[in-house]
């Protein structure tokens, strides 16, 4: 008896509904011009004439920024709804972009970067607290994958748009990507609901979870004191933080190794085409196998492709380091939202992915340290062969755990 659920599992295809088609759709509008922000560094040191210092310094505000906007963005998705919420994080991108853009100095670049801080996050909480009310728990980390995947398409025409956008001037690449954000906008305006759907509410019924509770005070709390997502964030804050040192760090890299700025283009366009493969093989080894298994073959894909990015001096070895390093990080990010979802009641989903998400508000201020530190002290390889280090180090430590899942109580 005990094959026969597992051939019944090995032979489903998940099915989204067409509530998360729309909502993908507006994400990849916005993703089309969300280049941006891989050259704010590049922006400050070539055309602005910053420093490693003063480039450090606009790039960890930014980060720092980010977290109170993750926080703000988790609060809004339960308290306003998961619309308006959206609607306030990308007219706010929209028009700090537009700041950034307009700047001729480093200050007003820092305000501006500052600005994008307070306003980037928002709109994460509530896309991922849409897709678990839309979706069943069975298909959920399929979901994060197929968003994160769908955005990667976007990201090729991204990687495109930014090669030839760059060539006009990288100013131009800040006016793009505010007017993607107020296209993305009208979508959101248009066809996302701004609650909770029936179908969140009916998942935590069927699970036997009460609503959850009201206040903002008890959200948080509940939150921040489940240990249940205590693991899920630690190795969350992991995957993050190396995440972000790639973001940051290949553009800076292509500039290093005295490549021209729009290879940065091509080679974010190649890895982000792999990440479209990736979906499919989430999808794939978790009807086949646990969650454990699926972050670690993730790990270690990502490790290797970080450890090809730090000693490739050419664009084909880049490429090839990105496709492998996007691949396994989406087999690891969607997983770990996809738990997270699932862990918070109905009421408190917003906020139980925004104490998630502000692993990204770390990792984007800790990231232009690290690079910045390790890439002086030891070449501009030595960040990405850490992160490779820091990804086969929290494998290690699962394993050290018996192979226990991060969150026992999903399965």
């Amino acid at each position: 008896m005990g094959a026969r659920p597992r051939t019944r599992r090995a032979s489903r295809r998940p099915v989204l509904p067409p509530r998360l088609w729309t909502l993908i759709v507006a994400r990849c509008v916005n993703r089309v011009g969300g280049f941006s922000m891989a050259f704010l560094g590049v922006l400050l040191v070539r055309e602005l004439g910053a420093g490693e210092g003063e480039t450090a310094l606009v790039l960890t505000c930014f980060g720092v920024a980010t977290i109170p906007s993750r926080i703000l963005g988790g609060h809004l998705a339960d308290s306003w709804g998961h619309r308006s919420t959206m609607l306030l994080g990308l007219v706010g991108c929209a028009a700090a972009q537009l700041v950034i853009a307009a700047s001729p100095t480093i200050s007003g670049t820092l305000i501006g970067a500052v600005l994008l801080g307070l306003a980037y996050e928002i709109v994460e909480p509530p896309t991922q607290a849409l897709v678990t009310d839309l979706v069943p728990e069975r298909d959920r980390a399929f979901a994060y994958s197929a968003l994160n995947a769908s955005l990667a398409v976007a990201g090729i025409l991204a990687g495109l748009l930014a090669a030839a956008v760059s060539g006009l001037g990288l100013r131009w690449l800040f006016v793009v990507d505010a007017a993607t954000c107020l296209a993305c906008a009208s979508l959101v305006a248009t066809h996302v609901p701004g609650a909770p759907t029936e179908r969140g509410r009916a998942v935590d019924r069927s699970a036997g979870r009460a609503p959850g509770p009201t206040s903002p005070r008890t959200r948080w709390v509940g939150a921040l004191t489940d240990r249940r997502l205590r693991p899920v964030v630690a190795f969350g804050t992991v995957i993050a933080t190396v995440t972000m040192v790639v973001v940051l760090g290949v553009p800076l890299l292509v500039e290093q190794r005295g490549l021209a700025p729009t290879t940065t283009g091509w080679v974010l366009a190649v890895g982000a085409a792999a990440s479209v493969a990736g979906a499919w093989l989430a999808a794939a080894l978790r009807r086949r196998t646990d969650d454990h298994r699926v972050l670690l073959v993730g790990e270690v894909s990502a490790a290797v492709g970080l450890g090809v990015i730090a000693l490739a001096g050419q664009p084909v070895g880049l490429a090839a380091g990105l496709v492998a390093f996007d691949i396994g990080s989406l087999l690891v990010i969607a997983t770990t939202m996809a738990r997270a979802g699932t862990l918070a009641p109905d009421s408190a989903r917003g906020t139980y992915l925004a104490v998630l998400g502000l692993t990204w508000g770390l990792a984007t201020s800790v990231a232009p340290v690290i690079l910045t530190t390790l890439g002086t002290t030891y070449g501009p390889g030595a960040p990405f062969g850490c992160a490779a280090l820091a990804l086969l180090a929290a494998a290690a430590l699962r394993a050290a755990r018996g192979g226990a899942p991060l969150n026992p109580a999903l399965t």
